[in-house]
């Protein structure tokens, strides 16, 4: 949705260094560092240059993406710890309150058995 409608979502961050493979001259996996960036400039189709003047590179969501999926690597590996203690306990202990139970008060035979009209307490 951010690319579609330019609604710009993701954090940006400025940063002063970028590493990567796609600045191989060589077109090879080596990642090319640069260092000390103090200024990018950007420029269009047209061959207007603009100097974004943020004192860096403008990173715009991976660093916040990495944290995103890091704290949801955390929630998982948590929740499988409680779960597999849960199915190791067989329903008993901690675990217990984190698991939802379905609540039926009647029992599903009755549910599903089709209406004759007849008084079910009537004798024949």
């Amino acid at each position: 949705m951010d690319q579609l409608f330019f609604l710009d979502m993701q954090k940006d961050t400025v940063v002063s260094a970028i590493g990567s493979i796609m600045l191989d001259p060589t077109g090879g996996n080596t990642p090319i560092v640069l260092k000390n960036i103090t200024d990018v400039i950007v420029v269009q189709a047209d061959g207007t240059q603009t100097a974004l003047g943020l004192g860096g590179y403008l990173d715009i969501g991976l660093l916040d993406t990495m944290e995103d999926l890091f704290v949801n690597f955390i929630g998982a590996l948590t929740f499988s710890i409680i779960g597999y203690f849960y199915v190791r306990s067989r329903g008993k202990g901690f675990a217990k309150r984190f698991i939802p139970v379905a609540n039926n008060s009647t029992p599903m035979a009755e549910e599903s058995a089709p209406e004759t009209g007849k008084d079910p307490g009537a004798q024949k």
